[in-house]
């Protein structure tokens, strides 16, 4: 009867494996750059060029400021700019005075999405740097020499007073993303 008993304790818990491994949700996997969780059936959000421009600049965090640097190795504000946005299979002007006059400006009431261009001029009447808007009142830049690409946040005082205008480049998920 020992047999029977350990044979009945094995199907028991295989069948408990089994149905656990059922009821899992499906994870996106680590290196997708995602960690939503989808059920079976539901469709990943999509990811606009924007959004794909944030995540290459938000990859290079730490990466030096170099005046006239393209990347990887470093970048000045525009560099960074017009890098993330070429992962993104958008190709922009390569000077912060050109890339004022891409895409469209928004209006001060109007919501900003990721990536969006936020040009700052502290101290001057001509915007000078150029960031990315990344979610919740931050953006991503290349600072100036002897920094390096970080995250700032737009409401501290010295982003706040020097802020230009905002223009959006990527207008949702007709833009092409690679």
């Amino acid at each position: 009867m020992s047999g029977g008993t350990t044979r009945l304790g094995v199907i028991a818990a295989s069948l408990v494996l089994i149905s656990g491994c059922a009821v899992q949700p499906i994870t996106a996997p680590p290196d997708s750059g995602t960690s939503t969780t989808h059920s079976p059936g539901q469709r990943a959000p999509v990811q606009t060029a924007g959004d794909t421009a944030v995540s290459v600049a938000i990859d290079h965090l730490g990466t030096p400021y170099r005046f006239g640097g393209n990347g990887p190795d470093g970048f000045d504000c525009s560099g960074l700019v017009r890098f993330s946005y070429r992962a993104a299979g958008i190709d922009l002007p390569r000077a912060t005075t050109d890339q004022r006059k891409a895409g469209r400006s928004l209006a001060p009431d109007e919501a900003l999405r990721p990536g969006d261009l936020l040009f700052y001029a502290p101290g001057r009447k001509a915007p000078l740097h150029v960031g990315l808007y990344v979610s919740d009142g931050a953006f991503v830049h290349a600072p100036s020499s002897g920094g390096q690409v970080r995250t700032e946040r737009m409401e501290a005082p010295y982003w706040r007073r020097s802020f230009v205008e905002a223009r959006r480049v990527a207008d949702g998920a007709s833009e092409p993303t690679r």
